[in-house]
């Protein structure tokens, strides 16, 4: 399911997307381990900087691949 990260929420123990898949809202929940390796892949500073990018999310709920 693709979609359009709208909100990144910092829940403590984990990073929360908050994504626009078009007909709905979806939440996907991330490790912060998982989402560091993201950031310093995609050279990002913040996980605020991923707001507004496109993402695919997977149908086991476990992972993300950024457009």
């Amino acid at each position: 399911m693709t979609g359009t990260i709208l909100d990144v929420v910092n829940c403590t123990s984990l990073w929360l997307l908050i994504v626009d898949v078009g007909h709905r809202i979806a939440e996907q929940a991330i490790e912060p381990g998982y989402l560091r390796d993201i950031l310093e892949t995609e050279g990002l500073a913040s996980p605020y900087d991923l707001e507004g990018r496109e993402v695919e999310l997977a149908d086991d709920g476990l992972t993300i691949g950024l457009h």
